[in-house]
């Protein structure tokens, strides 16, 4: 077997495993983010595009399905601005501050935070904490959805020129061809001793399982490296979790602090973000046969070598943002709330009572397929969240 021969070597991604210093890339002008607010750096730009700023007021999202083929995705993102004003922060990521609305749900110090959807901008902190952004997966898809083409590059760009600090980034990488498996990397883990080549010192196996007859394992999660580290790894049945059947095993590389400043700086280079993400893992974990008493050269194994090599072409894309429950909720809110204080107020309480009882009885009825997807999506949509917190 021919050792795996595409993968960059990652001590050029975490330079000082190797001595090397990361001031030394050359990241040339940062880029302009051209989104809903286009911000061009230095003062935020008012100048605001109508069809941008809005989101469509029927946008009811995506169903969940399997994606037709390999891909990767941005599934967390985020970063600390030396400023202050929370609606500045907004207009220079692109984001018109029209979209957001005040909250006095505080973080880590932060007394109060803008959110618009999944997106949320934390501040009244103390003086020299800045801003702090945070966008959750469905709050990537929400912030994808704000723009024509893929924004990241730009937005990591922006950020850094701003002398902005990243503090996560989460890429999930998506396998639908069978390649890579879960009951293979749990196999090799369990004979680590011959199998394995890893920095990290810990791993764990999570699964769900059902009491309702005949349902068994619904889901099961993979974990290499410890939770306090500033990487670590996550692979699970996707299909599983979604509640829909099919090939889908998501492989999530989280990182934290130093680890995600570095990774955001290279995003911006041109390393392609097949290459990043090959590279950070085959450094941290690889799948290897016992053939060479220096375990550095153990020849990859495989299959896992061809998935390395599959991820290694893929480039970042964006996804529809999934609809969950509290999507409709928002919605209804958003459209409906005058016109449900009016027949409340038409009917009175009690009879405005029946009425209510009258819409979800038929509303039973007539829920079908996709409103359980929904409900699906949504449980473990807030499983998965409260997860990888």
């Amino acid at each position: 077997m021919q050792k795996h021969d595409v993968i960059t070597s990652t001590a050029s991604f975490f330079p000082e495993e190797a001595n090397q210093q990361i001031d030394s890339i050359d990241f040339g002008a940062p880029p302009v983010l051209t989104g809903s607010a286009g911000y061009t750096g230095g003062t935020a730009n008012p100048v605001l595009s109508q069809s941008s700023t809005e989101p469509p007021i029927t946008n009811r999202g995506a169903l969940m399905t399997i994606p037709s083929e390999n891909r990767s995705l941005l599934d967390w993102v985020a970063f600390t601005f030396k400023r202050n004003d929370p609606y500045q922060v907004a207009e220079i990521i692109g984001l018109s501050s029209s979209l957001f609305s005040l909250s006095p749900r505080g973080f880590s110090g932060y007394r109060k935070s803008l959110r618009f959807g999944n997106i949320s901008i934390y501040y009244d902190g103390r003086e020299e904490m800045g801003c702090h952004v945070e966008m959750s997966g469905q709050g990537c898809r929400q912030y994808e959805a704000n723009f024509t083409n893929t924004p990241w590059k730009e937005l990591f760009g922006v950020v850094l020129s701003e002398g902005g600090k990243f503090s996560r980034l989460d890429l999930a990488i998506d396998n639908v061809d069978g390649v890579l498996s879960l009951e293979l990397v749990y196999a090799a883990i369990q004979d680590h001793g011959n199998q394995v080549r890893t920095l990290f010192g810990e791993w764990r196996r999570i699964q769900k399982g059902s009491f309702q007859a005949g349902a068994g394992i619904i889901g099961e999660t993979i974990y290499l490296g410890s939770t306090k580290s500033q990487v670590m790894f996550r692979i699970y049945n996707k299909a599983q979790e979604s509640g829909i059947d099919g090939q889908w095993v998501r492989f999530e590389i989280q990182l934290r602090d130093k680890r995600a400043q570095e990774a955001a700086k290279l995003f911006t280079s041109e390393h392609s973000i097949g290459t990043l993400a090959t590279g950070i893992i085959n450094n941290y974990f690889s799948v290897i046969d016992n053939d060479d008493s220096n375990i550095s050269r153990c020849a990859l194994q495989s299959w896992w070598s061809a998935w390395l090599q599959s991820t290694d072409k893929l480039k970042l894309t964006t996804e529809k943002a999934i609809k969950y429950v509290s999507d409709t909720m928002d919605f209804l809110k958003r459209q409906y709330a005058p016109s449900i204080a009016m027949i409340e107020r038409h009917l009175g309480a009690v009879t405005f009572n029946s009425f209510v009882n009258e819409v979800l009885e038929d509303g039973h009825l007539r829920m079908g397929a996709k409103h359980e997807q929904i409900l699906t999506a949504s449980s473990n949509g807030k499983a998965k969240k409260g997860d990888k917190q």
